[in-house]
């Protein structure tokens, strides 16, 4: 795939892959491709959301537990993009919240993939994941 980070500022996180690594026969990016994409930007920018919360030692532990997508129009730029961001942080003050009191919680997070549809710049895949920390890792001792 190709996937790198290409940005995150602690309010979205967006990852690219080259069109040329994910292409289908019809010279367009693969579904399948453009919902990993769409899925790892969505658990990546969960799990730096968790690491900036510094709500414990070790590596969040995190799953999808559901997910939608939408594939609106063909990706056919060089340079896939998904981009995950929230502008609303009530929905970290009520995982907050549940975490602190179960030890678990979960968020439901948007990614959207963009395209250039008769010349404008569209949102091209839509995807909403429900994704859960279940806990965290223990830190890897030095040795």
């Amino acid at each position: 795939m190709g996937l790198e980070v290409s940005h995150y500022d602690g309010q979205s996180l967006s990852l690219t892959a080259p069109l040329n690594l994910n292409d289908n026969d019809k010279g367009t990016a693969f579904g399948g491709s453009l919902y990993c994409a769409a899925v790892m930007a969505g658990w990546g920018y969960f799990y730096l959301r968790c690491l900036q919360y510094n709500l414990n030692e070790g590596a969040p532990n995190i799953v999808i537990s559901k997910s939608d997508i939408e594939y609106l129009a063909p990706v056919d730029t060089s340079i896939i993009t998904a981009t995950c961001s929230d502008a609303d942080p009530v929905i970290w003050d009520g995982f907050l919240s549940r975490y602190q009191e179960r030890g678990k919680a979960k968020v439901q997070l948007s990614a959207t993939i963009m395209a250039n549809i008769d010349g404008v710049e569209k949102a091209a895949v839509k995807f909403t994941g429900t994704f859960a920390l279940i806990g965290f890792t223990s830190p890897t001792p030095i040795i």
